[in-house]
């Protein structure tokens, strides 16, 4: 069936789903949040992209990879950033409806992935973004003040190839979708996910690294806006 003549489907069974896990030293988080994804019956395939991590993430991915079938592995051999990770996900499946997730939440159930999933076809959306509460104060915070940086998404996959994945490139992907949303005109939806948090970039690396990834995620969200405003679709992605 033509995504282009028939955007919606009118049940999950009509379209196949992809969870893509983009993954970078996230051996203390990866582990549960796969254990969640194995209990997403909706998603036919869990791909995570291995985007060359140094510690133990690549053993917990295989281990896991053991007791879920549907868990592909895509390897960089270097770092190349999350919109490049998701990328090399895009393209290892053929699935009509994407969902993208942080390897490090904490607080996750399925029933959080099922919220984001559901409402795409009962509301016939165009994407859905994963909101939390009642989670960590820092977390909550962010997801108030800067709620279109938020990473956990659901989306068509037609929607998700006209981005301006130039822009999407390190960290940069949610301002790229969120500019795309705003361009095309996406009807979109924010799902409270209450309980759900992820590290801040200072704990999770150290303070002062943990500072120094802050500034570059910035430096990238404002090249991304950048990018993505000036795009057009007849330009190579």
């Amino acid at each position: 069936m033509d995504l282009m003549s028939s955007p919606h489907p009118n049940s999950l069974r009509s379209y196949r789903i992809a969870a893509i896990l983009p993954v970078y030293n996230e051996e203390r988080g990866v582990q549960e949040v796969l254990r969640v994804l194995q209990e997403v019956p909706t998603i036919h395939e869990v791909i995570v992209v291995d985007d060359g991590s140094q510690d133990r993430s690549m053993q917990i991915i295989l281990q896991s990879q053991q007791s879920d079938p549907r868990m592909r592995l895509v390897v960089h051999p270097r770092n190349q950033g999350k919109g490049r990770a998701v990328y090399s996900g895009l393209c290892y499946t053929q699935a009509q409806l994407i969902v993208m997730l942080d390897a490090d939440l904490r607080g996750l159930c399925a029933c959080h992935v099922e919220d984001l999933i559901l409402p795409m076809v009962a509301e016939q959306l165009d994407m859905t973004i994963g909101i939390f509460r009642r989670g960590k104060f820092y977390s909550d915070f962010s997801h108030w003040a800067t709620p279109w940086l938020s990473g956990q998404r659901c989306i068509w996959r037609k929607n998700l190839e006209r981005i301006c994945w130039r822009a999407a490139e390190g960290y940069g992907l949610e301002t790229a979708l969120t500019v795309a949303s705003l361009r095309y005109k996406w009807k979109c939806k924010k799902v409270i996910w209450a309980g759900v948090s992820h590290l801040p970039s200072e704990m999770h690396r150290g303070f002062f690294a943990g500072l120094l990834n802050r500034a570059k995620m910035y430096s990238q969200i404002g090249r991304a806006f950048l990018l993505a405003s000036l795009y057009t679709e007849s330009r190579s992605h």
